[in-house]
């Protein structure tokens, strides 16, 4: 009993590490450049499909799709991004947060300490080029409190009670709302993510498992958004409405085609991680293509549902 209590124990802070990686490095990105971050966006937003590699680039950049969508519906409000805009660095949003999936997939015992070390180094510089040093080591902090999570989940991995639990998720639909329930309890796509291919490595859930749960946790991450829409004008609320409404779309596209989705990950991978992360970056891509050749009558549509709901509100 006190074995069980001892693991959950180091379980969850191994977790709670991982989290705070991914919240410091995203903290310490938004640091070096929030002050020209409205000049950015409004110079990128110009050109074409500059609003989508802006969303794509930036969620890869900083390692959370929720801060990125959080931070979009937010702009809308004060007005720096026009309703298009938004649109477009949301479903850019889709692609850059499967770099997590890569990230984790290329973990190793050698990178978490050797960015830790070097961020250290950079720190050290008396130069400007010491801010780069905090990011670099958070970097560095996310691989290194992965490996934290993998050696403490390894006394529970054969757990007969988890694998009852985790095995229902094989079934697409159950593995989908999974990844929707966990990732609206834990507000990270990223750490679900990163947890699903580190369960994965270990053989506690296999990939007819994975694919479905990563895939749900892209409608979970909406959900900050939508809560912090709340407060927000109706403009900004549909903001966050189309995001969610963009993943569950691309969840019923992609569903169907699971098993051809796995069978792609299978032919050009035999690590089970990168076959998370192939599988993943497909899924959200397939989303995003979709709606950017449906771009016009989508945002009709949308625009449409917002006058509607002004004209009522009067």
């Amino acid at each position: 009993m006190y074995e069980t209590f001892q693991t959950i124990v180091v379980i969850i802070a191994s977790i709670t590490l991982f989290v705070f990686g991914l919240q410091s490095f995203s903290k310490q990105i938004e640091s070096i450049g929030t002050h020209k971050l409205s000049k950015v966006v409004s110079k990128v937003t110009n050109l074409p499909l500059g609003g989508f590699f802006l969303g794509a680039v930036f969620t890869a950049v900083i390692q959370s799709s929720t801060l990125v969508s959080t931070l979009t519906v937010s702009l809308v409000n004060t007005g720096v991004l026009s309703f298009r805009d938004s649109i477009m660095i949301l479903l850019g949003t889709n692609i850059g947060t499967t770099s997590t999936a890569w990230i984790v997939s290329l973990n190793s015992s050698f990178l978490g300490p050797f960015f830790i070390v070097l961020g250290t180094l950079i720190s050290m510089i008396p130069n400007k080029i010491a801010v780069i040093g905090k990011p670099v080591f958070y970097f560095g902090f996310i691989f290194f409190s992965l490996s934290f999570i993998s050696e403490a989940m390894e006394p529970i991995k054969s757990n007969p009670y988890l694998v009852a639990i985790l095995a229902k998720a094989s079934t697409p639909i159950l593995g989908i709302l999974y990844g929707i329930l966990i990732t609206v309890v834990i507000q990270s796509s990223s750490v679900v993510v990163g947890l699903v291919i580190v369960l994965l490595g270990q053989g506690t859930i296999d990939i007819n498992a994975a694919i479905p749960i990563v895939i749900g946790a892209n409608i979970g991450t909406t959900s900050t958004a939508l809560f912090v829409s709340m407060q927000f004008s109706s403009l900004s609320k549909l903001v966050a409405l189309a995001a969610c409404m963009f993943n569950v779309v691309g969840v019923i596209i992609v569903y169907p085609f699971l098993g051809v989705l796995k069978n792609i990950a299978l032919a050009y991978s035999d690590n089970a991680s990168m076959q998370v992360a192939i599988a993943f970056t497909i899924s959200n891509t397939v989303t995003s293509v979709f709606f950017l050749i449906f771009l016009k009558p989508t945002l009709k549509r949308l625009r449409n549902h917002i006058w509607y709901i002004q004209a009522k509100a009067r």
